[in-house]
């Protein structure tokens, strides 16, 4: 660190030439840098995508877009003219593939005769040649509605699925795959059928990752906006100079310029993820380390130093803690890189470089700023400061936890054991529901659909059979797994071609063959492709989360195999985007806590070896497992589940909490080098570093409070987690660390990061 150093306070000009040389080839990269929210085929492996895909593409069932439709009586001539007029409407839009609803449900007879259950009233297209044109009085269409009405209420394929029981809610399933088409289809929706009294709304998967998107958009500005200036007034208050702050703050704004850059140029920017997190991840970690560095230097100037001694000192003495915070830091992302997710995989490389060149960000840019005319006025007396008045007022804590060093670590090891076994009870999950907000109209359309039609989205199972297979056998099939299907309560009644049939008289198998063959290829199309020979089988599910339905579905798959097993040439299979999505998140979550774990041995091993010392490894354990351990049990008390954002902030603010305790232990071992008693050391450390601690704390988690003004419960659930551990790991650095080392003082005198420290205090 005495070569930085020197740059900083002998070398300025070959200081600012090597932060040229690091900064022109990232800026040229930055500007090639495009940010785009992550889609969830980036978190799908590629063969289950492709699945999913195949099955759309075999069968013309596919909702991504729902139309949910309310009104107290469809079943009137002006609002079903004005239904089929709309369905008319977006049927010949461009971006709509294909729509189904309940007017499409035909009655077929063995004579081929072809009608509609709904009359078509529409006089936006022509009745088909197969039905009625002639109406002789309104009393005979209302007749007729009021029959239609009664059939399609009754009917298997209409009722709990496109049409409520009780006949007030009508859903079009519409086959679209442009989300920024999604507002033109709600619009010529309700041109048509707001005017009648029929409220609309749309839900659907890809209704409600438009919204995400779009929210995300909208927040991502406002939300950084607040939070810059949230820390600007309060590091104006704290720092009580404005230099200090742009001290502090533009080391880690250009690491992220020369981050992103770089991995631009060395072809590293495709993760999606990483560049929407990795800004914000910087930030947190550069900021730390940034304004730890501006207060040392704001220490020393205030002892009468020169800005060039003061520069070079702060480096020597802080630099070390910057170095091990962002070395312990890299090492906890790199952990991700054993990750089988690229995706997580890429998330964690990534992170590991751009910790790296944040690092030299602070170390090279601050130190040169606060050495040049911009540092000679930032000082402030520490007679003034009213933060190092306060510290120097709570020396009483570092002396109760010293007296009682003993009882106090025995309360912390107790409180992390039990919050540690809570949060070990955390259930891995996931809602679609959950990752928009909740007072949007897709949110609540998909609630709405969840309590009258059972749901929005789908479970399939897929028949195979081979040509020695007859048609008896695989109507035996196809009715046994719907016979299981129904003993599941976490779906809805299921549709399959027998149940399209069911409902004709067809008391043979010949004459249901006959009926299979004359039903509308619009409608057979959806449930039975003998030219495949695949057929499926379909039922609704909820949105209650992957924690509920990973145990039906593994269940199901069980039973489905035992089925194909008792019948030769016959191979059946569960898709669901749910059972592809639990298990992926399952498994990220999973892959997430173990190199959570690793991360920790890791970098209790790293803080070992660089302090000589495998004490204060183990003395570093419990003030940083602590917080994690409380923030989970925390989480665990308010009824919220894991899900992948909650599992990152653990990883996140773990490198955080390591970063306090390493300032804190460093300086404890440049006081104990000056011959000072383990008593000593922690008070005049408690007073140096922990104002700094508190400074950083109050700023980041101000900072970091900003982002549960979001409107997306996930960033909200992540700021929360972030704020609790920040402060749970400043109380358990003031509290519980002190207590610790005066238990277990150990040669910290002896360490070898400080060797150089000593020197630089000699060379002044």
């Amino acid at each position: 660190m005495h070569q930085i150093a020197r740059l900083s306070a002998d070398f300025r000009k070959l200081g600012w030439c090597v932060v040229a040389a690091l900064s022109i080839p990232p800026i040229l990269g930055f500007t090639g840098v495009r940010f785009a929210a992550p889609v969830v085929e980036d978190w799908i492996p590629q063969k289950d995508v492709e699945s999913l895909v195949e099955v759309e593409h075999a069968f013309s069932l596919n909702s991504p877009v729902v139309l949910v439709l309310e009104c107290d009586d469809f079943f009137q001539v002006d609002r079903i003219q004005a239904m089929q007029k709309a369905v008319t409407t977006l049927r010949a839009m461009d971006e709509v593939k294909h729509l189904t609803w309940m007017g499409d449900i035909p009655e077929v007879t063995l004579r081929g005769k072809i009608t509609h259950l709904l009359p078509n009233l529409s006089t936006a297209a022509e009745l088909p040649a197969t039905e009625p044109t002639e109406r002789t009085t309104a009393n005979d269409v209302r007749d007729e509605l009021q029959q239609a009405k009664m059939k399609l209420l009754q009917h298997p394929l209409a009722k709990d699925s496109l049409v409520s029981a009780g006949g007030t809610t009508v859903l079009l399933l519409i086959d679209a795959d442009l989300k920024s088409q999604i507002a033109a289809i709600r619009a010529a929706a309700i041109q048509v059928l707001q005017p009648l009294g029929i409220r609309t709304r749309v839900t659907g998967s890809l209704a409600l990752f438009e919204l995400h998107d779009r929210t995300l958009d909208e927040d991502h500005l406002r939300i950084q906006m607040l939070s810059y200036t949230v820390v600007s007034l309060l590091s104006v208050v704290i720092f009580r100079r404005p230099v200090a702050i742009f001290l502090a703050g533009i080391g880690p704004i250009i690491g992220v310029v020369w981050t992103l850059g770089w991995l631009q140029l060395i072809g590293q920017s495709n993760n999606e993820l990483a560049k929407i997190i990795l800004p914000v991840l910087i930030m947190m970690v550069g900021f730390t380390d940034g304004m730890h560095m501006v207060i040392r230097i704001r220490q020393l100037r205030a002892e009468g130093r020169s800005p060039r001694d003061a520069v070079y000192n702060a480096v020597c003495l802080v630099g070390p803690a910057c170095f091990l915070t962002s070395l312990t830091t890299a090492i906890g992302f790199g952990s991700l890189m054993f990750s089988n997710s690229e995706m997580i995989a890429g998330f964690g490389r990534v992170s590991a470089i751009g910790v790296v060149l944040t690092f030299l960000s602070v170390v090279l840019i601050t130190p040169l700023l606060a050495n040049s005319w911009l540092g000679r006025k930032m000082h402030v007396s520490t007679t003034k400061d009213p933060l190092a008045l306060l510290m120097q007022r709570a020396r009483w804590i570092v002396v109760f936890s010293s007296r009682y060093a003993r009882s106090v670590t025995i309360a912390g090891v107790a409180i992390t054991l039990l919050c540690f076994s809570m949060a070990m009870n955390l259930v891995p999950d996931d809602r679609i529901s959950d990752r928009v907000p909740h007072n949007s109209e897709e949110w609540q359309a998909l609630r709405h659909c969840d309590s009258v039609v059972g749901g929005v989205r789908f479970l399939r199972i897929v028949v195979e059979w081979d040509e020695s297979i007859s048609r008896s056998q695989l109507w035996t099939v196809i009715k046994e797994s719907q016979k299981l299907l129904a003993t599941e309560e976490l779906v809805g009644p299921s549709i399959s071609i027998r149940t399209c049939l069911s409902v004709f008289k067809a008391p043979t198998a010949q004459d249901q063959s006959i009926l299979a063959a004359r039903l509308p290829e619009e409608l057979s199309s959806q449930f039975y492709r003998p030219d495949l020979r695949q057929a499926q089988i379909v039922c609704r599910l909820q949105d209650r989360g992957i924690a509920k339905y990973e145990p039906m579905l593994r269940r199901l798959e069980e039973n489905v195999q035992a089925i194909a097993a008792a019948h030769n040439g016959v191979r059946l299979s569960v898709i669901s985007d749910l059972a592809v999505e639990g298990r992926v998140v399952r498994q990220m979550i999973e892959e997430l806590m173990k190199s959570l774990i690793l991360a920790s041995f890791i970098i209790f091993g790293v803080l070992a070896v660089a302090f000589r010392s495998l004490r204060v490894g183990l003395i570093s354990i419990l003030p940083n497992v602590m917080p994690l351990a409380v923030s989970g049990a925390l989480r665990l008390l308010i009824g919220e589940s894991l899900g992948i954002a909650s599992a990152c902030s653990f990883a996140i603010c773990l490198g955080i909490a390591v970063d306090d305790t390493i300032h804190y232990l460093i300086h404890f071992q440049h006081e104990r080098q000056l011959k000072r008693s383990a008593h000593e050391a922690n008070c005049n450390t408690f007073v140096t570093v922990g104002s700094a601690l508190i400074m950083t704390t109050v700023v980041m988690t101000a900072g970091l409070a900003t982002v549960m003004t979001s409107r997306m419960p996930p960033h909200v659930n992540f700021a929360a987690m972030g704020c609790a551990t920040l402060v749970a790991a400043l109380l358990a650095d003031l509290f519980f660390l002190p207590a610790l080392l005066s238990l277990f003082p150990g040669k910290l005198e002896h360490g070898a990061i400080m060797g150089e420290t000593e020197d630089a205090e000699k060379r002044t």
